[in-house]
């Protein structure tokens, strides 16, 4: 009987599982509630999308007890503790003011907002709440990303000259391609650079230990005129049904060179455009010893090159997580992707909240990207605009 009584104590001991809710059920969404199941930490009761027939449809098909239109019914709700914001761009700030304002801990999709002011006025609004609030700057996530972090900290590298590469798809490659995030009313002033061009700056922010201090953009938009379907596309799509003639006011693509702390130069080619490229995430950085070398589309593998030899790195046991609850990381040998880095980004978030931790005063502390992560995201998609408007170097506002 003493194990038993043994096992029943150890559960007695575990906090109780957290509640979530997810808001938003485009491309995205689903994604959040996946991680969060294998994360271990919460059960998703919840989903909130447009409308109450799609949103209850949703939900079943989810497994998810509860689908509503009614955003303002799991805010009033005082069991569910987490609220994920997965709604279009223009949406972000209303949303995430209103989970902070009804206690709640937030994850929100990027950007944190449309400018980096109202950003950094949501940051500061999450620290007097007390909560913890998380960006989804997923690519922070991959485990080869952190091996390449804590190398260049380690000196690895040795002292850093160059930081390049680029984020290339062809998802919006032909004119009949149509979504949301071309509209700047919807997704903002910007496009390729917010929606994919942030990863690329944050990820190489992550892994250099630096901060970008000036850039110097040029935008291009090559498709001025697309069709749009009168009734909303789904994301990754083509235009089905009855269409009209637009014009488009956001870039497709953008060249961008960087100033990093410490004369670290960099440069990154950014693009929506580039036929028969997916997801082509690639970063680079050159140091006086070594350069380190990382794709997202071979995730599990970390190039080290010298001027004498290159080393592979492979996904290794100790790569992933120390996981206590949840899906613990694959064996070294079976890859990971996308998904699994979301489920290890959300990770420290939820154990912080389960463990009833308070937010760390310095955000740079934090084990997760903050809302001044996500700031500091917006405040650089508003240098490349103004630098790609009078052809300058812009300094990045902090």
């Amino acid at each position: 009987m003493a194990e038993p009584d043994r096992v029943d104590g150890e559960r007695a001991a575990r906090p109780p599982r957290l509640r979530t809710a997810v808001v938003g059920m485009g491309f995205v969404g689903p994604f959040h509630v996946d991680a969060v199941r294998r994360g271990g930490y919460a059960d998703v009761v919840a989903i909130v999308g447009s409308d109450e027939a799609r949103s209850r449809q949703r939900a079943e098909a989810l497994g998810v007890a509860r689908g509503t239109a009614e955003f303002r019914s799991v805010l009033d709700d005082p069991t569910i503790d987490v609220v994920h914001v997965c709604t279009p761009n223009r949406t972000h700030v209303e949303l995430a003011t209103a989970v902070l304002e009804a206690g709640k801990h937030l994850v929100l999709e990027k950007p944190a907002a449309l400018d980096s002011a109202t950003a950094f006025e949501l940051a500061a609004l999450a620290r007097r709440r007390g909560r913890h609030a998380l960006v989804a700057l997923t690519y922070r996530g991959y485990p080869m990303v952190r091996r390449a972090r804590a190398l260049i900290a380690a000196g690895a590298a040795g002292d850093l000259r160059l930081i390049h590469g680029g984020y290339i798809q062809d998802w919006l490659a032909n004119a009949t391609d149509y979504n949301w995030r071309l509209e700047p009313e919807a997704g903002g002033a910007s496009r390729a650079v917010a929606d994919i061009g942030t990863h690329w700056f944050d990820t190489a922010e992550f892994i250099s230990g630096l901060r970008v201090e000036a850039v110097f953009a040029d935008l291009a938009t090559f498709i001025d005129r697309r069709t749009r379907p009168l009734v909303a596309a789904t994301a990754f799509g083509t235009a089905d049904g009855p269409t009209e003639d637009v014009t488009i006011r956001s870039e497709d693509a953008a060249t961008i060179l960087f100033r990093f702390e410490g004369g670290v130069r960099g440069s990154a080619v950014i693009s929506q455009v580039s036929p028969g490229r997916k997801n082509a995430f690639q970063l680079e950085l050159a140091g006086a010893r070594a350069t380190l070398d990382w794709a997202q589309e071979d995730p599990e593998h970390l190039w080290v090159r010298s001027r004498d030899e290159s080393t592979l790195l492979t996904r290794g046991p100790d790569d992933g997580p120390a996981v206590e609850v949840g899906v613990p990381s694959l064996p070294a040998g079976h890859p990971e992707g996308w998904a699994e880095a979301l489920r290890d980004l959300l990770r420290p978030f939820y154990a912080a909240i389960a463990a009833g931790a308070a937010p760390d005063e310095d955000p740079a502390a934090a084990p997760y990207p903050t809302l001044d992560d996500g700031a500091r995201d917006v405040a650089f998609v508003e240098a490349v605009l103004e630098s790609s408007r009078t052809s300058s170097w812009v300094p990045l506002a902090r």
